[in-house]
């Protein structure tokens, strides 16, 4: 056990120690602020808007136009300033792409004499891609037109919208200590960076650990290391070694959130930060230690699967064609994360969050949305302790044979021999 205990401490110090590591501990808080802040200081959402509007439309709706898009829907909505030329769009249509293309205006908008019938408004600018853009003036531009069909029929357009105006939601989640706040968004949020940060933790210090059997197994150290240390104890030991290394990064990253939730207030008031982005990061104990757990459990999985990985191959180049198929259980509830987020207890989420191999990123997902049920979650541990187990002491096997083995690569027949002689 000591010489586990020597070599975890040499994995741990040799990390801990480069460059490499301080500065990824140190951006990635930054970029996270970054990302926090950085909406909230960036006041309107996208600048002023300079738009011509030709308007041979029934009377009001360019007026009606006008002044919807004169009053922003929100705080973050872009500002347009509207310029309603006379004449006719076959006299004008020149003169205006001219502007355009001067950059005198950003671009203009077209209401054809039969809008009421046709139901089309033509809009041309330098750049269609700004969705805001054209959902402001899809809005004002359906709002008058609407306007205008009402008054055809004789009803007054205040009162209809009086009576259709839609309800607001408020949410909360209720949870053991009650009714908490935060709306769908936010929760998605949270759900999203937690999972984000233990597949980037899976994924980064798993190859770690493949490229240092690799590396030793290349320039024969192993060969050195395994007549004086069994080499399942030498594979746990850089195991250990490396997760150690991650679950320091991410303490130092937890002292951040929890001097950033200390000072929630102040950075609410000096950067605008809503309320709900702070309560929304505030964690169950019990959720908590569930989450770094299944970060735990499930790097040792993919670490000895890395693991075995490099002591399989004979280069790093085929060890970055087959580390695809290690990560595939790991992009399934990425790619199903809304449907997972949306029915955290529907079949699907269940399913994959008891499947060990994806349980490590699905339960964040589940538990980030809603309150799973106690024996799912200790379930789902127990069936990912028993196979990270498993695949440790298989990955041991592969390990002890593959790491004295060059030339070709081998083919599954082979690793199964080297399983079955370890």
């Amino acid at each position: 056990m000591s010489e586990t205990l020597v070599i975890l401490k040499r994995e741990f110090l040799e990390r801990v120690r480069t460059k490499s590591f301080v500065i990824s501990t140190l951006l990635f808080p930054l970029f996270m602020a970054a990302m926090l802040l950085l909406p909230a200081q960036s006041g309107g959402g996208g600048g002023d808007r300079d738009l011509v509007l030709v308007d041979e439309a029934p009377a009001g709706v360019g007026d009606y136009l006008i002044t919807t898009l004169s009053t922003p829907a929100s705080e973050d909505a872009p500002s347009y300033r509207i310029e309603r030329v006379p004449g006719r769009m076959e006299e004008v249509r020149d003169e205006l792409a001219r502007r355009v293309q001067a950059r005198e205006i950003d671009g203009y908008i077209y209401l054809p004499p039969d809008i009421l019938d046709r139901n089309e408004v033509v809009y041309r600018a330098r750049n269609i891609a700004n969705f805001d853009v054209l959902r402001d003036i899809r809005r004002a531009a359906s709002q008058g037109v609407q306007a205008a069909r009402l008054m055809r029929e004789g009803l007054n357009l205040g009162q209809v919208m009086a009576l259709v105006r839609p309800v607001d939601m408020q949410t909360a989640r209720i949870t053991s200590r009650g009714e908490e706040g935060g709306d769908a968004d936010s929760t998605f949020a949270v759900a999203f960076v937690v999972a984000f940060l233990i597949y980037f933790m899976l994924i980064f210090y798993g190859m770690n650990v493949m490229r240092s059997v690799l590396e030793e197994k290349t320039s024969r150290i192993a060969e050195v290391l395994v007549s004086s240390v069994d080499a399942t104890r030498l594979m746990l030991g850089k195991i250990v070694g490396v997760a150690c290394v991650a679950l320091f990064q991410v303490g130092i990253w937890a002292v951040f959130v929890a001097i950033a939730l200390s000072q929630s207030d102040l950075i609410t008031r000096r950067f605008g930060v809503p309320p709900e982005a702070f309560s929304a990061m505030r964690v169950d104990p019990w959720v908590g230690a569930s989450l770094l757990t299944f970060f735990l459990l499930g790097f040792f999985l993919y670490a000895a699967l890395y693991a075995a990985l490099g002591a399989a191959v004979t280069s790093e180049q085929e060890a970055q064609q087959l580390q695809v198929v290690v990560l595939l259980p790991l992009i399934v509830p990425i790619m199903l994360m809304t449907r997972i987020a949306g029915e955290p207890l529907g079949t699907l989420a269940t399913v994959l969050g008891m499947v060990p191999f994806s349980s490590p990123l699905s339960m964040p997902f589940r538990m980030a949305a809603t309150s799973i049920p106690t024996a799912q979650v200790v379930g789902s541990l127990l069936l990912l302790a028993a196979t990270a187990l498993f695949v440790t002491w298989i990955a041991g096997k592969i390990y002890r044979v593959g790491i004295l083995s060059t030339g070709k690569r081998p083919t599954l027949r082979e690793v199964g021999h080297w399983m079955r002689a370890a």
